[in-house]
């Protein structure tokens, strides 16, 4: 079957779906097939049955193509690790969870596995870039998330406001880095996670007062 085909089959009784998710359901599985190289905006209004035009004016260059890509991706993330937090008595046994599932969800996103395996190369670099040395939009879109979500449910944290976005922040690119570069388990690498933020809360706790977060200016 084709991939015009798997699209059709794909929307056939359901909602369908906005322009801009046809182009994106269309890149996604040209990339998850054939790897970033493969996608042309020519190839995806081919496969969307739309005008090349049409592609630009919802989704621009190619690099902005891989960047709601990488962020459409990290929806599913978020989602894995809001259930995880809300599922937790504790901080740290729910920053384990949503560390493990995101990890987990890592290591089966068909996406994410393409694009951190792909050969290195000037046409492939996009979206890795996006993940890597460019994932500064990644970064805070989740720290954004992630933040909330503990507000919401943990409350009140051991943690001076300043001192929550450092927090947050380091353990969002490690579980990326993970995500990215794996070199061990998802429970171990979420064990390890866990564990240097009891390590945070602790000090944190037997100090009594704030310590001033990098880059705070205090």
């Amino acid at each position: 079957m084709t991939v015009a085909a798997d699209l059709g089959a794909a929307t056939y009784g359901a909602v369908v779906p906005s322009m801009r998710e046809r182009l994106l359901d269309a890149a996604q599985q040209v990339v998850e097939s054939e790897g970033w190289s493969a996608i042309t905006m020519s190839r995806i209004a081919r496969l969307a049955g739309v005008s090349r035009q049409t592609v630009h004016n919802e989704l621009g260059t190619k690099h902005a193509l891989a960047q709601a890509l990488a962020l459409r991706e990290l929806d599913r993330f978020l989602a894995v690790v809001r259930d995880r937090l809300r599922e937790a008595d504790d901080i740290v046994s729910g920053v384990r969870a949503a560390c493990r599932g995101a990890l987990e969800l890592g290591e089966r996103s068909v996406l994410v596995r393409t694009i951190v395996t792909s050969v290195h190369s000037e046409q492939d670099g996009d979206l890795l870039a996006i993940l890597t040395t460019e994932s500064g939009e990644i970064v805070e879109a989740a720290s954004a998330v992630v933040k909330a979500e503990l507000v919401d449910q943990f409350s009140p944290l051991p943690f001076a406001d300043a001192e929550l976005d450092v927090a947050v922040e380091v353990v969002v690119r490690l579980v990326l880095s993970s995500i990215t570069r794996p070199s061990k388990p998802a429970r171990e690498a979420a064990d390890e996670v866990a564990w240097m933020l009891g390590l945070a809360i602790a000090g944190r706790e037997a100090s009594g007062s704030a310590v001033a977060a990098p880059g705070s200016g205090a």
